[in-house]
């Protein structure tokens, strides 16, 4: 399984704006980010990838980035409800060395811990901030 710095991330919140015609998001950076980092903002309600500009960003400082409207963004509501996105036996998919096919066999407690946290939950099952 890959993990990468987004998973780990809040998804940071994209206000669309205009300078000189050409269409910009401001964006409210989650965390400190180093000049040319790329991560995943909402605008529009459509999932858009960010570049931070040289000379990075810390927490919650804002700036612009070039947006285009429809340009290949994914819409949030894209994202599977109510359903896995994946099938029951599809751990088995990548063969029998998938890792969380063994993180689930003998580590079940911290496979659990991962889910919740990518669905925002505290240890009780409830949303956490």
């Amino acid at each position: 399984m890959s993990i990468t710095k987004q998973d780990y991330e809040p998804m940071a919140v994209a206000m669309p704006t205009a300078v000189k015609g050409v269409p910009m998001v401001e964006v409210s950076a989650p965390s400190d980010l180093p000049g040319g980092y790329v991560f995943d903002a909402v605008a529009n309600g459509q999932t858009i990838s960010v570049t931070v500009p040289a000379g990075g960003v810390s927490r919650g400082q804002t700036f612009r980035a070039p947006f285009e409207p429809g340009g290949g963004g994914v819409s949030a509501s894209a994202v599977p409800e109510g359903r896995w996105k994946d099938g029951l036996c599809d751990c088995c998919m990548f063969g029998c060395c998938h890792p969380t096919l063994w993180m689930g066999i003998y580590c079940p407690l911290v496979l659990l811990g991962q889910v919740q946290h990518r669905s925002r939950l505290n240890w009780l099952g409830e949303r956490a901030n």
